[in-house]
């Protein structure tokens, strides 16, 4: 067994290919500054490589995702491969930190369609000025849109299953947070 230093470590596969994954998902994933003094002393950017090491969970070697060779996420095959799970995807030791990581992506590209969405919809205020109450109402925004959807077919519950997972939440959360500027938990939006 691997001492707790060496458990959350990636290998060079691994480094790899969350690298590549980093090298077209280009959001940063330092902790939002909590003071004054933290902006200009907190790290500027964190890769998401880096995120996924330092984030002190346990990952499994390899798993269905990886075996199966799912180069990215997506709508079609994230319910057939992650939903579909009998593990709960917030299982310690379920996901490769590879998979965690296109589920990231996954997770900041719903949550970007689902903005999208909304404002293209003439429901949101026109030029609005606080990103909690467009997130929410887009969060609903979706909500809605897929309520009659199965759900292998449902985003909304795409985005509320993957959010269970602490990395992948934290994840998007602070990508959610330097992107779009949203309110630091964003467990609060959907939540209420």
């Amino acid at each position: 067994m691997r001492n707790c230093d060496e458990q959350h470590r990636l290998n060079s596969r691994q480094r790899r290919l969350i690298d590549h994954i980093g090298q077209k998902f280009h959001f940063n994933l330092a902790p939002p500054p909590t003071a004054l003094e933290d902006i200009t002393g907190a790290a500027k950017f964190v890769s998401l490589t880096d995120f996924i090491e330092q984030s002190g969970w346990q990952y499994s070697d390899v798993d269905i995702v990886d075996r199966c060779e799912i180069k990215h996420l997506d709508a079609e095959n994230f319910w057939r491969y992650i939903g579909e799970s009998e593990t709960p995807l917030e299982e310690p030791g379920h996901l490769s930190p590879v998979t965690v990581a296109k589920v990231i992506e996954y997770g900041m590209g719903l949550l970007g369609c689902f903005i999208e969405g909304y404002v293209s919809s003439d429901q949101a205020l026109a030029k609005e000025a606080d990103f909690g109450k467009l997130t929410r109402g887009a969060l609903e925004f979706a909500r809605g849109t897929f309520a009659t959807c199965s759900e292998e077919h449902n985003w909304y519950e795409h985005f509320q299953l993957l959010m269970r997972h602490p990395v992948i939440h934290a994840g998007v959360q602070i990508a959610a947070w330097h992107h779009y500027r949203l309110p630091e938990d964003l467990s609060t939006i959907w939540s209420a």
